[in-house]
């Protein structure tokens, strides 16, 4: 059966390190959609950080599809339409954002547009002599991203509010997703801890070696990836989906066609009906051509 849709995620997968598209795969994706298939973009973003690669897309003009925030929200770009499905919750954000705390690692509480976090005193030594030695100015920001204890820009295009707090009780009353970050070691041990102090009442996953990611229980990329099929009449094998990080894994199951990058976990690996080359190496456009999708 024909390829209807293209469901990838974001960082480490559509992304390559320097957070871009590469020209070669917005060519081939644009010409994909001009042919009728549908782009999805699903990933642990909101819109507001999606839209540069939306507009780079040109999905509004295709009818394309966001899955924001690990599954939290659909935004269909044809219509302006966007459905939010759940949040964090006043008592949740409070337990979550405690709990990380005692685990002395980096707190982040998201919204659409604000990002709100506590950096414990002994990460704060690290970012700051990483901002010296990227050469950045003292002003720039604290807050870690997906891969290093700082972030490479300075997160304003994605983030207009960008909040350091000096207490987690500052946090709001509703969040999208706590995320925490720190060394791949630690993470490995607070992922434990989260998974044994909170078995059932959120979605707990680790996106990278840095960063584990909590929302609603519930709330999954796959869940609502499965929900957006139904309604669309899509079938398991009409779909290619590609993911590296744990909350893709769910996305694999929904679908024949699931493809993890190289440079995926081994965990997550072990889901995927295929494996492609690594984000660095254009590892989801050698995968589309070996579908002859055009």
């Amino acid at each position: 059966m024909a390829i209807r849709w293209i469901v990838t995620d974001m960082d480490g997968t559509l992304l390559n390190e320097q957070d871009r598209i590469s020209e070669a795969t917005v060519q081939y994706l644009t010409a994909c959609q001009k042919k009728g298939i549908r782009l999805v973009l699903a990933s642990g973003r909101s819109f507001v950080r999606l839209m540069p690669y939306v507009r780079e897309l040109q999905m509004e003009q295709y009818q394309g599809i966001l899955i924001e925030v690990n599954g939290l929200a659909v935004n269909r770009l044809g219509t302006g339409e966007r459905t939010v499905f759940a949040q964090l919750e006043e008592r949740d954000v409070r337990r979550l954002a405690s709990f990380l705390k005692e685990q002395d690692t980096e707190v982040e509480g998201y919204r659409d547009d604000t990002l709100y976090y506590w950096i414990p005193e002994w990460q704060r030594e690290y970012k700051i002599r990483e901002r010296e030695e990227r050469g950045y100015p003292q002003s720039h920001p604290l807050a870690a991203d997906a891969w290093s204890w700082i972030a490479k820009d300075d997160f304003s295009h994605n983030y207009p509010n960008l909040i350091e707090v000096s207490s987690v009780d500052e946090f709001p009353g509703r969040l999208n997703k706590i995320n925490c970050a720190d060394t791949p070691e630690r993470i490995e041990e607070i992922y434990a801890k989260l998974k044994e102090h909170f078995p059932k009442d959120y979605e707990i996953v680790r996106t990278c070696p840095r960063q584990i990611e909590t929302a609603p229980r519930g709330i999954t990329k796959g869940r609502t990836l499965k929900r957006l099929m139904e309604e669309e009449g899509i079938g398991r094998d009409e779909v290619l989906v590609f993911g590296d990080g744990e909350n893709d894994i769910d996305m694999f199951h929904q679908v024949t066609h699931s493809i993890a990058m190289g440079n995926a976990a081994a965990y997550v690996k072990e889901h995927a009906a295929e494996i492609t080359e690594g984000n660095g190496e254009e590892g989801l456009l050698k995968a589309l051509k070996r579908y002859r999708l055009l």
